[in-house]
């Protein structure tokens, strides 16, 4: 087994199944262009998985998953969450699964096609960002709440035309907090969004009652 290989799978894998070129040359001590050199050939062999540029994932690996991806889009692992359809399935809220993963974030980007799947975000302000936790025992990506998950869902569609104004049925358990739903409506800047967001979560709530 090489060095890289080596690296991968007794130093990296037990913490992630997603890794950068830079996490590997680090481990190894090696310099970036020879583990770069060293990961596509795992790669043309079919051990791993080129995600984008200096981003790679072991698709084999028992906690892989597309949404792994998500912090290793960003510096740092930070600035950006699964939200909107991609959350509300998580939690439970709508039985489909969407074919894309929704990350929501401060600053716009475009949609990502990768290997491993496609990434599309959404631009939210600063006000609007939080209501997120780390999602399952190991924690691979941040999930936006149930409650934010639909808040997102609602003032992206105000503020794309419409966007997501046909949703599947929705499905708020017990847990699902109204109150909850109601601050985040409440620290829309905008009157017109406010009024826009309020307005879809009443007529969500009427059904659901």
């Amino acid at each position: 087994m090489s060095k890289t290989a080596r690296a991968i799978w007794t130093d990296l894998l037990p913490t992630t199944p997603v890794f950068s070129t830079e996490d590997v040359a680090r481990v190894t001590g090696s310099q970036r262009s020879n583990t770069s050199r060293d990961l596509s050939r795992l790669a043309s062999e079919g051990m791993i998985t080129r995600v984008r540029r200096g981003l790679w994932a072991v698709q084999g690996h028992p906690d892989f998953s597309p949404l792994a991806v998500v912090p290793h889009l960003f510096d740092g692992g930070q600035g950006g969450c699964v939200s909107i359809l991609s959350a509300l399935s998580l939690h439970g809220l709508i039985e489909q699964i969407p074919r894309r993963i929704h990350i929501v974030s401060e600053k716009q980007r475009p949609k990502l096609e990768t290997p491993v799947g496609t990434f599309e975000f959404h631009r939210i302000s600063g006000t609007l960002f939080g209501g997120f936790k780390p999602y399952g025992a190991l924690g691979l990506f941040d999930i936006a709440s149930p409650e934010k998950a639909l808040f997102d869902t609602f003032y992206v569609s105000a503020r794309k035309g419409r966007r997501y104004s046909h949703l599947p049925e929705v499905i708020l358990g017990p847990e699902f907090s109204r109150s909850a739903m109601d601050v985040w409506i409440g620290k829309v800047g905008d009157p017109r969004l406010r009024s826009a967001v309020s307005s879809r979560w009443q007529r969500l709530e009427g059904t659901c009652e």
